[in-house]
This record gives structure tokens, C-alpha cells and sequence, in this order.
């Protein structure tokens, strides 16, 4: 393959030629990832570059030279991210993380609908010494293609696959603890009286939606509660299904005295549709959520909610992306958890009459 007079051969030029990923001659050519590259077909792939006069093109370069003062947080490309009280609030903490440890913090959106989040986060990366993913959940091939990324990283672990044991996972993660969180705020409820409690939850494909329903299984189970499948509904982590789901709940005979939401947005649904119903929280049913987002106490009830700390998460994660790239934190993968607390307000009650 010889290069044209007007442009060099280009890595999708040889990976075409051997019929493999565009990445995987990146990284049998990179002076740190080609080891991750099996060596008969390193060998081939050096030895076709040599012969085509391939020459790295100055981005990639730059890719292979990242500056250790540049963090780029990878948020999911979704309308109104910048108004979510989560990524807003975990963004304060990567902000402030990086002004005390004089870094540069930047934003790129990643896209679900292009097909290889790993070659978008190559586009995107260009020049930043640490990576902070918290865009969609990632699934066990993406991870795979994370863990041998050639760049440290750390993942919110709340986008990782769910039911991964965190020993298994070969990345660094930082995140809250979802199953302990969610069995406490349960007991709580059971604490008061309540024996049949409902969970409006988020999606199945959700890590964190996967621990909170193990949390709530967990305490349920333990305490000798009453689980009515029925009264067990998955959604978008939105105020829709929090009112979708009181459609679905109400028609359970009995009916739940308690619903347990998977996040504060459900909750506000749940509390909406009771209200236009003029059925009382939390004198005839309670409600719980979790993150404790600003609105949890501006709404009537306030809401009973798991604290999650998310600007603790955006600090951790950006100081352990600054030691890592500073040689001081070890070769070991680091997974940091977190715990919840529970914020016990106005909506949560012993259970009352029907």
C-alpha cells in the first residue's frame, strides 16, 4: 500500500487492509497500548505501516501526548442534561476538585446512537490526560474496550453493566451505595407499620436502578414485607413514570401503603398524581425517593429521600483521576463507594387508612 501524493495513509487504510477495528491498529501502534495488541498481528500491522510511510496524523499525536492538567467529564448527549440536578451536582464537585488541584476541567456529550462509544471518546479525549465517564450505561463489551482504553479513567459507577461485581471490573469507579441505601429507606418504612410497599423504579439496563430494587428486595425479604409484583414497575427515571406508575399501583387490590421511588423524579410524579387525585400523602399512602435533588424540599410533602452525595462523587473521582495521573495512587484499581443517608421530611408516615 503506497501512500497518494496528496494526503498520508490514514489508520483506517491499514485496518482496512487487514479487515480489523480502527482501534486496534491505533493501539498496536501506540508506544503504551501495543502490548494490549496479540504480537503476530502487532508485527503485521508495524510492518504494513513501515511499508505504506505511515505517518500519525497530528491529532493522534496529541492523543498520545495527554496533558496530565486536562480532565474531560464524558456526559451523555440528552436534552436538558445541563438542568439535571444530578450531573449539575456532581459537576460542582469535579469543578471544585479541579480548581484545588489546579487542573482544567472539560465537557464532551456522548452519543448512544453512533455505534462505538470507545471511538467517540478518542475524538472526544484528544489531549486530556484523565477521563471522567458518566454518559449512558456501558455494556460488557464498551467496558471491556474501557478497561484496555490506554488512558486512565474512572467511571461513575452508576454506567456500568449491572450485576458486575466491582472485584471483576478492571477500571477504576466511584459511586454510592445503592443496595445499602435503598434497604435502609425500606426498613424505614417497615419501621413505621408499613407491610406492603410497591417500588416505581428506573430501567432494567440501570446499574443503579438494579442495586436500589436488590436493596428494597433485601429489606422486604428480611423484615417479612409483602411483595406484590404487580406493585413492582421499571421506567425512565422520570417524573412520567412516577405518575404512569400510581395508574398501574392503584389498581392493586389490596393497594401498597408505601411506594419506594426509584429516584427523587419518580417520586415527583407519584406525589403529582396524588395530588390531582386528592389522595393524602402521607396519610394514605407514603412515599419515599432517592438522591435528595433540590426539589425534595420546595415540593408539598417534602420528600423522605436517600441523600446521595453526588458533588462528593465529582470530587473523588477528579482527585483520584489527578493522583493516578500523577503517579500517586498506585497500579491497584480503586473502586470508591459511598454511603447514603437518610433524610426522613414530611411524606413518610405510619400507614393510615385506605
Amino acid at each position: 500500500m503506497a501512500p497518494t501524493k496528496s494526503s498520508s495513509v490514514r489508520l483506517k487504510d491499514i485496518a482496512e487492509k487487514l479487515k480489523v477495528s480502527v482501534s486496534t491498529v491505533s493501539r498496536a501502534l501506540g508506544k503504551d497500548t501495543s502490548s494490549l495488541v496479540a504480537p503476530e498481528l502487532r508485527k503485521k500491522i508495524h510492518e504494513l505501516a513501515l511499508e505504506a510511510h505511515y505517518v500519525p496524523h497530528p491529532a493522534a499525536q496529541l492523543m498520545r501526548k495527554p496533558n496530565i492538567h486536562l480532565v474531560t467529564v464524558l456526559l451523555p448527549l440528552e436534552s436538558g442534561i445541563f438542568l439535571s440536578d444530578y450531573y449539575g451536582a456532581v459537576l460542582s464537585g469535579v469543578i471544585s476538585a479541579s480548581r484545588d488541584w489546579g487542573t482544567e476541567t472539560r465537557v464532551a456529550l456522548i452519543d448512544r446512537k453512533e455505534a462505538d462509544i470507545v471511538e467517540q471518546m478518542q475524538r472526544v479525549a484528544m489531549g486530556a490526560g484523565g477521563l471522567l465517564y458518566m454518559a449512558m450505561p456501558l455494556d460488557a463489551g464498551e467496558l471491556e474496550k474501557l478497561e484496555s482504553f490506554g488512558r486512565t479513567v474512572v467511571v461513575i459507577s452508576g454506567s456500568l453493566p449491572p450485576g458486575l461485581d466491582l472485584s471483576a471490573i478492571r477500571v477504576n469507579t466511584v459511586g454510592s451505595d445503592n443496595v445499602t441505601g435503598a434497604c435502609e429507606i425500606t426498613k424505614e418504612l417497615l419501621r413505621l407499620g408499613h407491610r406492603r410497599i410497591g417500588l416505581i423504579n428506573g430501567p432494567a439496563t440501570s446499574r443503579t436502578a438494579s442495586e436500589r430494587e436488590e436493596g428494597f428486595l433485601k429489606a422486604m425479604k428480611e423484615h417479612r414485607g409483602v411483595i406484590d409484583s404487580q406493585a413492582m414497575i421499571r421506567g425512565a427515571f422520570a417524573t412520567d413514570t412516577g405518575t404512569q406508575g400510581w395508574q398501574q399501583v392503584k389498581q392493586c387490590s389490596p393497594r401498597p401503603t408505601a411506594l419506594v421511588c426509584g429516584n427523587d423524579e419518580i417520586a415527583f410524579g407519584v406525589l403529582e398524581a396524588l395530588a390531582n387525585e386528592k389522595v393524602d400523602c402521607p396519610g394514605q399512602i407514603s412515599v419515599v425517593g432517592f438522591d435528595d435533588s433540590r426539589w425534595a424540599v420546595r415540593i408539598t410533602p417534602k420528600l423522605t429521600t436517600a441523600r446521595q452525595p453526588m458533588a462528593q462523587l465529582g470530587r473523588a473521582a477528579t482527585e483520584l483521576l489527578v493522583r493516578r495521573l500523577q503517579g500517586d495512587a498506585g497500579t491497584e484499581v480503586d473502586h470508591l463507594v459511598f454511603p447514603m443517608e437518610i433524610i426522613i421530611r414530611q411524606s413518610t408516615a405510619p400507614p393510615g387508612k385506605p
